[in-house]
């Protein structure tokens, strides 16, 4: 599947499931288990993107940040799995050798691993220059 079927299926599969899906009460955020803080974050993103990317040598990170605790729910209602979001930056090569522009992503991180891609601008995200 390439990346922009990917995106597709992913974006249909977020509007469709966001009816679906209620949060999580204040008092479970509260108890839930959002694992062991991720300080080795950047590491952690930049080894995902070298496994995701078509060139990965060709990376530029503009911004990568720490994260903050944060859930999914599972589409159709399904369980929700906690971790710790952080949005980065990023820029790469396509197929044909020329740069996309920097894009954010938002990653959900769970004991040192990202679970869940999400395809769009972070809250609370400083302003691209």
């Amino acid at each position: 599947m390439n990346a922009l079927s990917f995106r597709l299926v992913t974006l249909g599969l977020m509007a469709f499931t966001a009816g679906c899906a209620t949060a999580p009460t204040q008092q479970q955020l509260s108890a839930a288990d959002y694992g062991a803080y991720p300080t080795n974050y950047e590491s952690i993103v930049k080894n995902f993107y070298a496994g995701a990317l078509k060139d990965p040598d060709s990376a530029q990170y503009r911004l990568i940040t720490p994260p903050q605790k944060y859930w999914v729910r599972a589409p159709l209602g399904g369980a929700v799995q906690y971790g710790y979001l952080v949005c980065a930056t990023v820029n790469a090569k396509n197929s044909f050798g020329g740069y996309i522009g920097f894009q954010t992503q938002g990653l959900l991180i769970r004991e040192s691993a990202v679970v869940h891609l999400f395809e769009f601008d972070c809250p609370n995200q400083p302003p691209i220059s």
